[in-house]
């Protein structure tokens, strides 16, 4: 998802609204083929398993489900399956059925909110995949309710045993969002009513990216959430703080500072290193643990 020059304004309307995760009944379309054996061709009969509380921003909601949006993605997933491209014609005689794939969502600025709205989605549609956002510059999405329930849907939430894995045949969904230095947009829109989900990754001066689980961190596992004074950091100097928000500077960090390999190991904060002030200038270098 691409973001939107007007972000300023869909962020801070004074009557941000917010309404239950998934599509409205008049977007609800009852023939889709990647589904309809599944759930009865009814995408909102996905959603019952959502816990009753959860609250989403509408328009990133809108965003994901009106026009059918969401039912032109889920054919698209399906035709990919069988080796063809979002149009349905084959490009890949050798994919079968059976074969591993991954899905990634991705996204810039309110398309970064997007992404994740239809990241928790494909999760529900096909529950034992293991899904990622991976987005850019994310605002926040939804209440309390909705950074705790995605959150339980990463690979290693367990409510018996923390920090331990699930069955294998368990899908999951798990959400990195990249922050770059102050970038204002990740810090909106009002902290009453909205709250982070999934893992934040800080990108500050000279390449140095510290990743804090949950957003707010996990005292039972040991990890740390953002510092103190993290959200209030863009307004010391608001110009700099819209400036880091713009793609070109987000393209700009990842092209200098590219890592030397195929894969990416995220190193999650520990508590006893987020002991220190907000300092994303010049940052020391902590110990951190590393995962996959």
């Amino acid at each position: 998802y691409a973001g939107t020059d007007d972000w300023r304004t869909a962020l801070s309307d004074g009557e941000i609204l917010t309404e239950a995760f998934g599509p409205r009944p008049a977007d609800n379309n009852t023939n889709v083929p990647s589904i309809g054996g599944k759930h009865g061709g009814n995408i909102s009969s996905i959603f019952d398993s959502v816990p009753s509380k959860v609250r989403v921003h509408s328009g990133f909601n809108n965003d994901v489900f009106a026009n059918a949006g969401f039912s032109t993605v889920l054919q698209c997933v399906s035709s990919g399956r069988h080796g063809g491209n979002c149009d349905g014609k084959k490009t890949d005689n050798n994919i079968q059925t059976t074969q591993p794939y991954r899905l990634y969502t991705t996204g810039h600025s309110l398309g970064a909110a997007s992404s994740v709205i239809l990241g928790a989605a494909l999760h529900l549609t096909y529950p034992s995949e293991s899904i990622q956002s991976v987005n850019f510059g994310c605002p926040k999405q939804g209440n309390l309710e909705w950074s705790a329930w995605i959150d339980t849907l990463q690979p290693n939430y367990n409510p018996s045993h923390p920090g331990r894995g699930l069955a294998d045949h368990r899908g999951t969904f798990e959400m990195f969002r990249f922050v770059n230095k102050i970038d204002l947009v990740p810090r909106l829109p009002d902290p009453l009513y909205f709250q982070h989900a999934g893992h934040t990754l800080q990108m500050s001066t000279g390449g140095n990216v510290k990743a804090y689980y949950d957003h707010i961190g996990n005292g039972d596992l040991g990890f740390a959430g953002v510092p103190y004074g993290w959200g209030a950091a863009p307004y010391v100097f608001l110009p700099g703080a819209i400036a880091s928000h713009m793609c070109t500077h987000y393209l700009d960090y990842l092209h200098d500072y590219l890592p030397n390999t195929t894969s990416y190991i995220v190193n999650f904060e520990l508590v006893d290193n987020n002991t220190r002030s907000d300092d994303e200038i010049n940052p020391p270098d902590d110990k951190a643990y590393s995962i996959k």
